[in-house]
């Protein structure tokens, strides 16, 4: 299986995705990339592939996190596990209690 195109996109939502934690990419984009619709187990394997090799080459001898998928819509969701180095999660919720208190 060789994808056909897309690949830069691919790779800039991937480095975004070591960044930022989270990243959303177009079925589109993944279709065209793949040259299929839909994505077969292949295409996630080598999604897979891709970001452990993103990873380690940005983070060498950090361990390579775990990459979860919603399947959206429009859109394919990929959303990184925490590592050291990231903010702590905060629940929207816990901050909108918040300001409910500092309202009161």
């Amino acid at each position: 299986m060789n994808p056909t195109s897309n690949i830069n996109e691919i790779s800039a939502a991937l480095n975004a995705l070591a960044a930022d934690m989270a990243v959303s990419i177009s079925w589109h984009t993944l279709y065209q990339w793949a040259g299929s619709s839909p994505l077969t187990v292949e295409h996630y394997a080598q999604l897979l592939c891709h970001w452990k090799q993103l990873w380690r080459g940005a983070r060498e001898g950090t361990p390579v996190p775990a990459v979860f998928l919603y399947h959206g819509a429009a859109k394919l969701t990929l959303v990184r596990e925490n590592t050291l180095d990231d903010p702590p999660a905060v629940a929207l919720h816990d901050l909108a209690m918040i300001a409910t208190v500092l309202e009161g």
